[in-house]
């Protein structure tokens, strides 16, 4: 949605990959880490961030997702819709 600046991805698609996507729409990320052959889920996972105190870890650029449990099937997260538990699978860390 170039509009509203948002973009859905699979958490397989490697970095580089998105970045050329958006580019496209005159978009782009607002950091990355160099290794733009890593996956989008692994990146946000690890908390990767840039460089400079202005720019945020990369897992706060994702705004909602979707995770799939052993115990509640498909499950949809976002700071509206349960964000306990949005705030928590953000970024594992471990």
């Amino acid at each position: 949605d170039a509009k509203k600046k948002t973009v859905t991805v699979q958490a397989g698609i490697r970095v580089a990959e998105l970045v050329d996507a958006l580019r496209e729409h005159g978009l782009t990320l607002q950091n990355f880490a160099s290794i733009r052959e890593q996956q989008v889920g692994g990146i946000i996972q690890v908390g990767a961030h840039g460089t400079g105190a202005r720019l945020p870890p990369i897992d706060e650029q994702v705004i909602s997702m979707k995770l799939v449990t052993p115990a509640k099937g498909t499950i949809e997260l976002s700071r509206e819709k349960d964000p306990d538990l949005f705030y928590l699978a953000r970024c594992g860390l471990g």
